[in-house]
């Protein structure tokens, strides 16, 4: 093989160039920092959470009490284990559907965020035709 055909000079300039491989089809989004922070916050939603643990909790002391009580006889008074299912499983579905609630209205922020991202507007890149 014979190198005399082979430009140093032109391998040296091609180096040190940066080039990008870009889809025109493609369509990005420019996030700052701020709607980075807050897509990171609502994210990670501890409602959620508190919602499945506490509905997890909440329903099936629930129908173990109902199941006791319909144990009863006519003659037995309502007893105290019966009485501390229902109490927890009132209070586990009263802060589930609380949770709920506010996980839904982080929800619809998060979605107004994202669609606040996607109505940024466009610009078009030199070059494109």
């Amino acid at each position: 093989m014979e190198n005399s055909n082979i430009d140093l000079g032109e391998i040296n300039r091609s180096l040190q160039q940066s080039f990008i491989h870009y889809d025109p089809d493609r369509i990005d989004f420019t996030v700052s920092n701020i709607e980075l922070e807050l897509l990171e916050q609502s994210g990670s939603s501890i409602w959620k959470d508190i919602f499945l643990a506490t509905t997890g909790i909440g329903i099936p002391t629930l129908l173990n009490g109902y199941c006791d009580y319909l144990k009863l006889t006519e003659k037995a008074p309502l007893t105290g284990d019966i009485f501390i299912n229902f109490l927890v499983a009132g209070i586990c579905l009263t802060l589930a559907i609380i949770c709920l609630i506010v996980w839904q209205k982080n929800k619809s922020s998060f979605k107004s965020l994202i669609n606040q991202i996607k109505n940024k507007p466009k610009y078009r890149l030199p070059g494109k035709t």
